[in-house]
């Protein structure tokens, strides 16, 4: 059934499936219908609801975000005979796992179920603590990335680390039971003195804790004095190359390649002693610079590999869609660079994309077996031969008012609450008005969002405003914005055909990088 069903999944809806597979899902079909004890002869024996319900199911297992109102008209049929679907759909766990597991939207559906149910509290604007939260810890940073928003003359002053350390503390105290954390940039988080004890806080308050660094000063001796690094769940270091120049021409730092694989190396052997059950893993942004580096990137981990002698070494692999495809590039933004990269992946490169990730797969699983691979959202498509032009994404236009703090906030050094997270870059050209409030050893996150809420007063966005997000908080806006929609046509997800949707979901950690599970 596996190879029929992905094979059906993988190309444009069709009845025309395997035989074996049409029998298997009308079995299910005809189980649920008796299950949930419909008895319209509609349903019960009519084979055009049983396409019609197929048709449901492939559509919202490539496309989450698809509207009950587009549905409708797609099948041609009543709200109310949608609703009879959704809930044979809902009710069987078969029609669930294709939906969920199945198709090549399965990266965004492991982001959409735990928020799917606090959807309604954005709609109600009532006041909720966030279920994910971004501490953004970093000082500064060395690096000079041409695809990052960061403006590069800033950083923080080192005397207010003691104060954010506090303002952190007091954070995690507060946290509910299913908010998880993730710490990264912002700037550079290993630029923090204090990090270390930032980490063990958290640990303390039971709260896994994923980290995101440039690895650069990830040294020896910076880990002596910050031993909380090892009561991390997961460190991914952002690769920015796979050799001298490569690095350079992205960082514009000499010799910061060498730097960062000796780091790893010493790193991954002080892991294997300190901590073995601590994940760690690259992040490899795919742009025109560097797509063809990615079979070189599989020979560089293999390397780092064999000189760590005492256990594992790279435990996975996230692959990332073109950055600038969410943020922007316009030049008349972030004017305060050293330099911009101006490319994009067109579709072009993006169909060559195919061919190499092949490649890349079957390279991976020849000399590094044992290495986890996620794809992300668009490119688990390519992963699976699917053309996928680009991240799902939002206008300005399109953007919540009052963002979405019961989701998701970023919170900076200074304690500054950002709404979206490309926003939390230090005194970024136009961020401001993303700013809520500040938290303190005083002041609580609760204060700060409850003020933002009651005051009623709803932010105005423009067009290009949407530069302040990046690919998770426009997966956020696209939920809400559906379920917005959902429910004004009069079927909302309490009634849609994704259960999980309807359910509040606990996350146990902000970011799992290195298996397929929520």
């Amino acid at each position: 059934m596996n190879e029929s069903l992905n094979k059906w999944l993988m190309n444009d809806f069709s009845l025309d499936l395997d035989k074996s597979l049409n029998d298997e899902l009308n079995r299910e079909y005809l189980s649920t219908l008796n299950k949930i004890k419909i008895v319209d002869k509609i349903f019960t024996g009519n084979n055009s609801n049983f396409g019609k319900c197929l048709h449901i199911i492939h559509e919202f297992s490539k496309k989450p975000w698809t509207l009950q109102a587009e549905m409708c008209k797609k099948l041609d049929i009543k709200k109310e005979d949608l609703i009879k679907l959704n809930s044979i759909i809902r009710n069987s766990e078969l029609f669930q796992n294709i939906i969920l597991k199945k198709g090549v939207g399965n990266k965004y559906w492991n982001t959409i179920i735990p928020f799917g149910k606090t959807t309604d509290k954005v709609l109600e604007n009532s006041y909720s603590f966030p279920q994910r939260i971004a501490i953004f810890p970093g000082v500064s940073c060395m690096f000079y990335c041409g695809f990052c928003g960061r403006k590069q003359s800033e950083k923080y002053p080192l005397s207010i680390v003691d104060d954010s350390l506090k303002s952190y503390k007091k954070l995690f105290s507060e946290k509910k039971h299913d908010t998880a954390f993730s710490i990264s940039g912002g700037l550079e988080p290993l630029t923090n003195p204090k990090l270390g004890e930032i980490i063990a806080s958290a640990y303390d308050n039971n709260i896994k804790i994923p980290l995101i660094t440039n690895g650069y000063s990830l040294t020896e001796n910076y880990i002596k004095k910050n031993p909380g690094i090892w009561k991390l769940d997961s460190l991914r270091i952002s690769l920015y190359g796979v050799d001298e120049d490569s690095y350079y021409f992205i960082s514009r730092v000499r010799k910061s390649f060498e730097i960062v694989k000796n780091n790893t190396i010493n790193f991954l052997k002080l892991r294997n002693i300190n901590n073995p059950k601590l994940k760690f893993g690259f992040n490899f942004i795919i742009i025109p610079e560097n797509v063809n580096q990615l079979n070189i990137m599989l020979d560089l981990v293999q390397d780092i590999n064999k000189n760590v002698q005492n256990g594992r070494g790279v435990d996975f692999i996230t692959l990332r869609d073109d950055y600038q495809s969410v943020t922007g590039n316009d030049e008349k933004f972030d004017t305060d660079r050293k330099y911009r990269l101006n490319s994009k992946m067109n579709d072009k490169l993006r169909t060559e994309l195919i061919e190499i990730i092949n490649k890349f797969k079957k390279k991976k699983n020849e000399i590094c077996p044992d290495v986890h691979v996620d794809f992300g959202y668009s490119i688990e498509s390519i992963s699976k031969g699917i053309f996928d032009k680009q991240l799902i994404k939002v206008s300005g236009n399109e953007m919540r008012n009052f963002g979405f703090t019961q989701l998701s906030v970023a919170i900076d050094l200074y304690g500054d609450v950002f709404l979206f997270r490309e926003a939390g870059f230090l005194n970024r050209d136009g961020n401001k008005k993303m700013i809520i409030g500040r938290i303190s050893e005083k002041k609580s996150l609760k204060e700060v969002i409850q003020e933002f809420l009651n005051k009623k007063i709803p932010l105005s966005f423009e067009e290009d405003d949407s530069r302040f997000m990046d690919s998770f908080d426009h997966v956020l806006t696209v939920l809400v914005n559906q379920a917005e929609k959902d429910k004004n046509f009069g079927i909302s997800f309490d009634y849609g055909p994704v259960k999980d949707r309807s359910v509040r979901k606990k996350m146990n950690i902000g970011n799992n990088w290195y298996s397929d599970d929520i």
